[in-house]
């Protein structure tokens, strides 16, 4: 797949899957704004969930910021996590120095331990033990540093979702609309 259909997916997914639901500008905006805090927090694997309880409760549309949470992905978690570490870090000042090569070991023995163990390898207290460590001593940071960024990417998408929203449907109803009465 090359960038070009990546980037028409992309668009097909925000024009198509977003700025058409069936539902109030503020509730799909306030979706795409969950979404973006959610895409940022550590909780790959459950953000899905964690969104559609968190749209609910705030009475957010339940479907617009479910693309937005694929920002995080197996194969960005390692820089983004990293970068929302270093943000948590610099407000924080931990006493404790994480390096992203302790991050990436850490992953790493984690998909190998998944790979070759399956399943089995998360009812192992060294698993728990590791996944432990690297949550004592990066934990807060990577929380605070996630929702902080995810709140500057969030603000101003609400904002542009929002336009996108108005634009479109102003697009849709100037098509229904005849111009004149040659249009009829």
């Amino acid at each position: 797949m090359n960038l070009r259909n990546v980037w028409r997916r992309l668009q097909q997914i925000v024009v198509h899957n977003i700025l058409h639901l069936d539902d109030t500008q503020h509730r799909i905006a306030w979706g795409v704004f969950i979404g973006a805090i959610i895409a940022f927090t550590p909780t790959l694997g459950l953000q899905i969930l964690i969104y559609i309880a968190a749209a609910t409760l705030l009475q957010a549309n339940k479907v617009s910021g479910i693309p937005i949470l694929f920002i995080s992905n197996p194969f960005t978690a390692v820089p983004l996590y990293y970068v929302t570490w270093k943000v948590g870090a610099a407000v924080m000042q931990p006493e404790v120095e994480v390096t992203p090569a302790t991050i990436r070991q850490w992953l790493g023995d984690t998909g190998r331990a998944l790979k070759n163990d399956g399943f089995g390898s998360l009812l192992e207290a060294e698993f728990w033990q590791q996944a432990g460590r690297l949550l004592a001593n990066t934990g807060a940071e990577l929380w605070i540093g996630g929702l902080l960024c995810g709140i500057l990417v969030a603000l101003p998408t609400y904002f542009l979702t929002r336009w996108g929203i108005n634009a479109v449907r102003h697009l849709r109803e100037g098509r229904r609309l005849p111009h004149g009465p040659m249009d009829r």
